[in-house]
């Protein structure tokens, strides 16, 4: 009877454990992108090797469908745009949500200690000249987005190596201004 007791109680806490280490993030620290001005997080000579032609561009929405946040853009001397988004309606997880059929996501390395994916269309895979978007996870419901559309010349670093850079910068500025 005792032995019987024990196990349920053992099973219990087992299950207690697990639902409340679900609901948990691994983030080094909670960062709200609520009022975060994405154009205050990279200034024009922060990214090094990307030339940035023109100043920052503020947008009040964020591109793609059902979300929500602010963007910053900047266009680069090789005729690229790299837009920096501090999206307030989706986390990160949202890319691993199976009903985004033709979406694929791969985590990769972090940034600043914070979980970080690539995401991509079936049709668009990422190839070195091609669309790469990155987000990073900031906060429950949040992230920060770095979207690079395409390279044009020939000796232009892989697009997913300017987003991550851009991104890098980003969240460093966001780490800092938090801290």
């Amino acid at each position: 009877m005792i032995g019987r007791a024990l196990r349920v109680a053992a099973v219990s806490l087992v299950g207690l454990v697990l639902v409340l280490g679900c609901g948990s993030s691994d983030r080094p620290a909670e960062l709200s992108v609520d009022e975060v001005k994405p154009c205050d997080l990279i200034s024009r000579n922060s990214v090094q090797g990307v030339q940035i032609a023109t100043e920052s561009q503020k947008m009040n929405s964020v591109p793609g469908v059902d979300t929500e946040g602010n963007t910053c853009f900047y266009s680069a001397r090789n005729g690229n745009t790299i837009y920096v988004s501090a999206i307030t309606k989706h986390g990160i997880d949202r890319w691993g949500d199976p009903s985004f059929e033709h979406v694929r996501s791969e985590e990769v390395s972090r940034i600043q200690g914070y979980r970080t994916v690539k995401v991509w269309r079936d049709s668009e895979r990422p190839g070195p000249d091609s669309k790469c978007k990155v987000y990073v996870d900031v906060a429950g419901g949040q992230s920060l987005r770095v979207q690079v559309d395409r390279s044009f010349e020939e000796n232009d670093p892989p697009t997913c190596d300017t987003a991550r850079r851009y991104a890098e910068v980003a969240m460093k500025t966001l780490v800092a201004d938090r801290g």
